[in-house]
């Protein structure tokens, strides 16, 4: 006892010499004690009148008690405890934020009583350098637990206190409180100090496992929302093979309200992936018939902290998901629309409307023309005016195939099919196009055991592979089209009748290029342009006369021979125009009947022909002066041509034609 009134008295003496000469010797006081009275010192802080502060209002506190509501709440169970054991002894537990504000007390009446006394009531704030050196305001600016006794404290008032205090650190390691047991100095002891820390250690424990609770179920509602916003069915299924977790794309291919159902009770029909998840396997992307849809399905075993099987993840593809995908990265789509076909002719346009109204239903459509006349294309305008025009496009030449192959690329091939089948089998052409239009051109050269099969799956909309044993739904509009005439096949027994009224439900013919001669022009014209930009080339003048002889000719190969026609002069003539001479022989023997004596090529015609010419520019040249460039316009050719002629015909340059 005696000694502890004699440091109390030194502690007296030191404190009187401190704030009487602005230092103290050196041992007197402990240092973290003489750091902070040199603070509050420097802060101004007024030793004999303070500790005063102003106290928040109700509204005003009302802020900062909700922003500190986790600290609180987590605090508030241990501070409760922490009174049990000191209850009676005049002691007071506080809490405060991270600014020395005072959030929660809990202490005796008279305590209390005293305590408000000295401001240590909610509301206030205890800073040091506004309170002078104290448990809370102190322990905030060392950052460690201190204990501050009697006169220790800076300010007069609190000099009959001892405040223990220690700084609360969240989960990130920064302060956001501290906690502190006050009451007369005669009533705390060294051991409050370490009852502060441990109970400081458990609210920090409490807040580590609350911001993990946190983030755990931050992540679970993240995965959650994955697992139920996934375009794959997800199942997650429990060791008895209980479903305990399914998102909606599965119960679009499951059905609803299987929560809890065995996967043996959903699943009739033994299947190896039913065999996979029961032995713990793994399989990554297997095609499987789940009920009546086409699925890769991919399975991963669960395991629990023994290893031991502990249910699966299923995952459900639907195979025609996969195949938009691949469709829209591999071009199988329509290119070309209505807007895109050439031509101004009643005959034209008559055909364009009754296919953009054929586009619009769902029945099949048989296409009808000759070679070259653009079947395909009218093709890929009706699917893309069609209500399927997002779907795929997929187009099918069935002359350009050997028989043994048809089916294989119709209807696809299963695992092992035949010898040099892809591993894991592929799907035909009429799964490929599920959800678009299947173009079968030529269908008139489809052999007639392929045509029963076709037949039959025009019907039940359903397709087998080849090699398989199970049928696939498919859901395809058939756009067929062929040049020959199918009723005197069906007549000669190379098409089948019943096919031929199945597929020619909507009939449209598709005119050849003789029956509309005005669309010839601007046809021409089209193609040089886009020839013309392929090559990365200047688009050549035509000259009139280029028009007259191709409006004369007949055009057998229809569109694809004037395609042919274009590139062949644009190769041809390099000179920056297209002229009549670089026409196909074929097609200037046919000269119209009013034009002029067009050029020809020696060695092609007989004398009388090549006179005639040369007698003919004789004359222009005589009727023009001698003038080259008008003779060259009479004529409708180049100044070249009209040269090339006058050498070819030995006609002098020098002659006089005035």
């Amino acid at each position: 006892m005696l000694s502890k009134q004699i440091r109390y008295n030194a502690l007296d003496l030191a404190w009187q010499e401190f704030v009487t000469c602005g230092g103290v010797r050196k041992g007197k006081v402990r240092p973290e004690i003489l750091a902070s009275w040199q603070r509050c010192c420097k802060a101004g802080v007024d030793c004999t009148d303070g500790p005063f502060c102003k106290t928040l209002t109700p509204e005003q506190f009302e802020r900062p008690r909700k922003n500190h509501y986790t600290l609180i709440k987590t605090a508030k169970p241990f501070m409760n405890k922490l009174y049990e054991f000191v209850a009676g002894s005049g002691l007071v537990v506080l809490l405060s934020d991270e600014c020395g504000l005072i959030l929660e007390s809990i202490g005796d009446g008279d305590v209390a009583d005293n305590a408000s006394k000295v401001n240590l009531v909610k509301g206030t704030g205890w800073k040091e350098e506004a309170m002078g050196t104290n448990g809370i305001g102190t322990s905030l600016r060392i950052k460690k637990p201190i204990q501050v006794s009697g006169k220790e404290h800076y300010c007069v008032k609190l000099h009959t206190w001892t405040c223990s205090a220690a700084p609360i650190f969240d989960p990130d390691h920064r302060i956001i409180g501290a906690l502190q047991m006050s009451g007369p100095s005669h009533a705390v002891h060294l051991h409050t100090l370490g009852m502060i820390v441990a109970a400081v250690e458990a609210i920090e424990s409490q807040l580590r496992i609350r911001e993990n609770t946190r983030e755990l179920t931050l992540l679970n509602q993240r995965l959650n929302g994955i697992f139920q916003t996934m375009s794959d069915g997800a199942v997650i299924t429990d060791r008895n093979g209980r479903i305990s977790q399914i998102n909606p794309a599965a119960e679009a291919i499951l059905g609803n309200k299987i929560k809890g159902d065995s996967l043996k009770g959903i699943f009739k029909h033994r299947s190896l992936f039913l065999d996979a998840v029961e032995q713990g396997k793994s399989i990554t992307d297997k095609e499987f018939m789940v009920d009546a849809v086409h699925c890769l399905v991919t399975t991963r075993p669960l395991w629990d902290n023994k290893r031991a099987p502990n249910g699966a993840v299923i995952f459900f593809n639907p195979i025609t998901k996969v195949k938009k995908l691949i469709n829209r990265f591999s071009s199988a789509q329509a290119s070309f629309r209505f807007s895109d076909i050439i031509g101004r002719s009643p005959v034209l346009k008559a055909t364009i409307d009754e296919a953009r109204y054929a586009a619009s239903g769902t029945s099949n459509i048989l296409i009808l023309g000759e070679s070259g006349t653009g079947k395909e294309l009218f093709a890929q305008a009706i699917h893309n005016h069609s209500p399927r025009r997002t779907g795929p496009f997929i187009a099918l030449n069935c002359a350009a195939l050997p028989r043994e192959l048809i089916s294989s690329e119709l209807f696809g091939y299963a695992d092992g099919a035949f010898t040099g089948a892809r591993k894991g089998g592929r799907p035909g052409k009429f799964e490929m196009a599920a959800g678009g239009t299947l173009f079968l051109d030529e269908i008139g050269d489809m052999p007639l055991d392929q045509q029963a099969i076709l037949l039959r799956v025009l019907q039940e909309k359903k397709i087998t592979r080849v090699g398989a044993n199970h049928s696939i739904p498919v859901d395809v509009r058939v756009v067929c089209a062929t040049h020959k005439n199918l009723k005197q096949e069906v007549e000669k027994g190379n098409f089948r009748t019943d096919l031929y009224y199945r597929i020619n439900v909507i009939r449209i013919r598709v005119p050849s290029l003789r029956l509309r001669p005005g669309d010839i022009s601007p046809l021409f014209t089209n193609l040089v342009n886009k020839i013309c930009a392929r090559q990365c080339i200047s688009v050549p003048k035509i000259l009139p006369a280029v028009f007259d002889h191709l409006a004369a000719y007949d055009w057998p190969g229809n569109v694809r021979e004037l395609e042919n026609v274009a590139e062949k002069m644009i190769n041809a003539g390099r000179s920056g125009w297209l002229e009549p001479e670089h026409l196909p022989w074929d097609i200037v023997e046919r000269r119209p009947a009013s034009a002029p004596v067009e050029s020809v090529r020696p060695g092609t015609r007989n004398m009388d022909h090549l006179m005639l010419e040369k007698d003919h520019i004789v004359v222009l040249l005589k009727q023009h002066g001698g003038n080259v460039s008008r003779v060259a316009r009479e004529m409708k050719v180049s100044r070249n041509t009209v040269y090339r002629k006058l050498k070819f015909f030995g006609i002098c340059r020098g002659q006089s034609f005035k």
